[in-house]
């Protein structure tokens, strides 16, 4: 296995939860034999799990303790153990980019090797920074979907995300506005990532709302996304610039279970990558608590979402 279970961690229970990525369900039976073999109880949850903050807690209450796999901690609760999962790669990769001051960053699969990055990229005579961020983030450098507090008031001249996809290396642009390459160290690929594209398509997002006067505000029940207090503040912001809003409350938001309700477009409060990623499946647009301040004239710019 790519993970190892802290057996140190779960001596005393009997009945252990197992929550698992959509991505890692195939492994499901693989990982309830080894714990069943060593005397526990195993329920499964099916669950979608979409990141750290997305804890199954009606399968929490059912179980002595919840084994929550492939992503670093977040809720602190403890009947709830992480089990991170780390992907192996070669940290000694060659990199030949003008700027010399850089800030390394990566996602929680990549993470744990960024220690050694910086070493070997200082030998190369690179100045490297390495910082680490807010409580949500467990290593040096690591960014979150919904937090990128690593590169704050960053001296870099560019910064490097290490490890595959483009969601969290555009973020990251936003963010830092920053030059950001992207290096897969699977692929061994480097690559520029520019957020502008991104940024076009939610300024478009916001356009849409222009004029729009019945606004519902979307609060996530899940530990790790529900900001209520920034959704309470959001309707009082509403109400003073006329608009009719009302708060949702739910488990998971999904276009399915808001459909019926006479709003013409939402605000989302729980996880920012519903705002970034999914907003096209929503009949009705869909904007961040950043968007939704610049549409009401409070913000310069549109910005991204972050959960600290």
């Amino acid at each position: 296995m790519e993970f190892e279970i802290p057996y140190e961690k779960i001596r005393s229970a009997k009945k252990i939860g197992v929550q698992l990525p959509n991505g890692l369900k195939r492994r499901a039976i693989e990982i309830c034999q080894e714990l069943e073999e060593r005397g526990y109880q195993v329920l499964i949850s099916g669950e979608s799990c979409y990141g750290a903050c997305d804890v199954d807690l009606a399968l929490l209450s059912e179980v002595d303790l919840l084994l929550h796999f492939a992503h670093t901690p977040i809720i602190e609760n403890e009947r709830v153990v992480y089990v991170p999962y780390f992907i192996d790669y070669d940290p000694n990769f060659s990199l030949e980019i003008e700027e010399k001051r850089i800030a390394l960053i990566s996602n929680a699969q990549f993470c744990h090797k960024l220690p050694d990055v910086k070493r070997s990229l200082e030998n190369q005579g690179y100045e490297v920074e390495l910082k680490r961020g807010s409580k949500r983030i467990s290593f040096p450098g690591q960014v979150l979907g919904c937090n990128y507090s690593v590169l704050r008031d960053t001296e870099s001249e560019a910064v490097i995300y290490v490890g595959d996809g483009e969601f969290h290396p555009i973020g990251a642009s936003i963010y830092s506005g920053k030059k950001v390459y992207a290096f897969n160290p699977i692929t061994k690929g480097l690559k520029v990532v520019n957020g502008s594209d991104f940024e076009r398509r939610r300024y478009f997002e916001v356009s849409r709302c222009v004029g729009l006067k019945k606004v519902g505000i979307l609060v996530s029940s899940k530990p790790g996304q529900k900001r209520t207090s920034l959704a309470l503040k959001l309707e009082k912001l509403a109400k003073r610039s006329n608009l009719q809003a009302k708060l949702i409350y739910l488990n998971e938001i999904t276009p399915q279970k808001i459909e019926n309700l006479p709003f013409e477009f939402y605000v989302n409060t729980a996880c920012p990558r519903i705002t970034y990623d999914d907003y096209l499946n929503f009949g009705k647009p869909l904007i961040s608590p950043q968007e939704f301040e610049f549409l009401l004239g409070i913000r310069d710019k549109i910005g991204i979402d972050e959960i600290y």
